[in-house]
């Protein structure tokens, strides 16, 4: 879409609903035919890329299924979504609009963050109730285990800093990251503590 292009490429202010009419090669009436204003528009474009990045699915977990697998490969899933570059910069464009259009940081947070916490929550929920984690508080588990995954490079990223990380790196934080969840919400470990 040419007007998340130029959202991504220029950021929200400085683009025109002249500039994303002349990109899209439609007329400023054509866009305004489908959205009221430039922010209507920017929210679309918000929730269309929260949807798009929405799509982490955990491996299947029947009972018996070893949390090691499960969570090593939402990890990845989640590291290699969260670090490319069309997410980086579009969550640079989020944290410079928040304070002038607050809806934006709950439609991200909301679309984006919350549903990849809530499907590892549900999965470290049933996990418990196997016994075969002992998670007490599965929200803030998700949460810190996501943001134990994404902390080599994310911050670093929206510094600009580095650029999206060689994969090598992002198994190896993905590797680390799940060996210190066990440790701390492993049944063998959490019985000896």
């Amino acid at each position: 879409m040419a007007a998340a292009e130029l959202f991504l490429e220029q950021g929200y202010e400085p683009v025109s609903m002249d500039a994303i009419a002349f990109k899209a090669d439609v007329s400023k009436r054509t866009v305004y035919s489908y959205f009221e204003s430039k922010t209507e528009l920017f929210v679309a474009i918000l929730n269309a890329h929260c949807n798009s990045m929405g799509g982490i699915a955990l491996p299947e977990h029947p009972a018996g299924h070893d949390p090691k697998k499960v969570l090593t490969e939402f990890g990845r899933v989640f590291v290699r979504m969260i670090t490319s570059a069309r997410a980086i910069a579009m969550q640079r464009v989020i944290f410079r609009e928040v304070d002038r259009i607050p809806e934006v940081g709950r439609i991200f947070f909301q679309n984006g963050p919350q549903r990849h916490i809530t499907k590892l929550a549900d999965y470290l929920r049933q996990a418990t109730t196997e016994r075969k984690l002992k998670v007490d508080d599965p929200t803030g588990a998700a949460f810190l285990f996501m943001s134990i995954v994404k902390a080599p490079f994310h911050l670093h990223q929206l510094c600009g800093l580095i650029g999206t990380p060689p994969a090598t790196a992002l198994d190896r934080a993905v590797k680390e990251a799940v060996e210190v969840f066990l440790r701390a919400y492993g049944v063998a470990n959490r019985a000896r503590g």
